[in-house]
């Protein structure tokens, strides 16, 4: 039997993954600090477990059970803020923190009801996993709020969160009939085991998040692009060329739109319909011509091009250079440099 001690060990992932949110950079003040919220939870929450199943401390009993009703609305509310200009937020927050705490109160009355308490949980987390899939199911360019290059590693990340909701909405029922069912000691080793999954998933997540990538581009359209639309797409690359957006690496589709003076989703649907992808891969595609440039007429080092241009990590600009253009930067540079001397003479 695994160690029920490894919920503490889940407790402290949960943490680092929380205070890297929070000190993180890209998402907005209000995202990261839903996002906190939401891993400041996980933590409490495993600790409390393993409070009581380890040592069997059962003080934090009632805390324990409620901190859930919680937690899902709070993992919902960090994408929300994604896809919500910041004004709405508030109200949204207190909709459904007051939700959060009518199921809370629910808890405390004596029902005597079998399962009644993981019923109200179960219930919560299929509500929000309900609402996570309809906010998956508009794409990444529905994640309006995000930065334009990490939009789509979002949405998959927002993909992975559904899984997680509806897998511990099923690994709570087993738990739950475990416990009707007398069998307090499996209901530890499923706790055990699911804390290990949780565990592997969340390294799994941290492993995916440093490796994001960006597909390639799409090259089939099912008709011509739309004369307007053509327009359009010029008048927003030329605008992101002159007003410096694209080196903004927090520049967000809202932004984007509002200083192209069109709404989201029709500088989106443009973007979709002449070029073929969507508005994050377009604004790195301009990114890289300028970082291309940049190497060929300037001297500047590779290290001060990368994040000139708006590209947050070293590693996520070498490997997006080296997909769009077929070398390294460095390799590039040394290519271009010469032919541009020759040409110039």
């Amino acid at each position: 039997m695994i160690s029920i001690p490894v919920s503490f060990l889940l407790a402290a992932v949960f943490l680092a993954l929380g205070l890297s949110v929070l000190f993180g950079r890209g998402l907005s003040r209000l995202s990261r600090t839903a996002f906190g919220v939401f891993f400041a939870l996980l933590c409490v929450e495993a600790g409390l477990v393993g409070l009581r199943f380890a040592y069997g401390i059962n003080d934090f009993v009632a805390l324990q059970r409620s901190l859930p009703v919680w937690i899902a609305p709070s993992l919902y509310m960090g994408f929300a803020t994604l896809g919500s200009r910041e004004n709405s937020m508030p109200q949204s927050a207190i909709r459904h923190g007051v939700v959060a705490a009518l199921l809370t109160l629910a808890m405390l009355f004596p029902i005597p009801v079998p399962g009644y308490v993981d019923g109200l949980i179960a219930l919560s987390f299929l509500v929000y996993g309900v609402l996570l899939v309809r906010l998956w199911a508009g794409g990444p360019d529905r994640l309006a709020l995000a930065p334009t290059g990490q939009a789509r590693f979002l949405h998959r990340l927002l993909a992975i969160a559904i899984a997680i909701v509806f897998a511990t909405i099923a690994t709570d029922l087993w738990i739950a009939l475990l416990f009707t069912m007398q069998m307090p000691e499996s209901a530890s080793l499923v706790i055990s085991y699911a804390s290990l999954a949780f565990i592997v998933t969340a390294l799994a997540i941290a492993v995916f998040a440093a490796r994001q990538r960006v597909p390639r581009r799409k090259t089939e359209k099912k008709t011509p692009p739309d004369a307007d639309n053509k327009a359009l797409v010029e008048k927003a690359r030329r605008i992101l060329i002159e007003q410096n957006l694209y080196k903004d690496p927090a520049m967000t589709l809202t932004r984007f739109a509002r200083r192209t003076g069109v709404p989201d989703r029709d500088l989106s649907i443009a973007i979709n319909d002449v070029a073929g992808v969507n508005v994050s891969q377009f604004v790195n595609e301009v990114r890289l011509e300028e970082a291309a440039r940049l190497l060929t007429d300037t001297e500047e080092p590779v290290t001060r091009i990368h994040e000139e241009v708006g590209f947050l990590t070293r590693s996520n600009f070498y490997r997006e250079f080296r997909r769009r253009f077929g070398d390294a930067p460095g390799a590039f540079r040394k290519k271009a440099q010469p032919s541009s001397e020759i040409s110039a003479r």
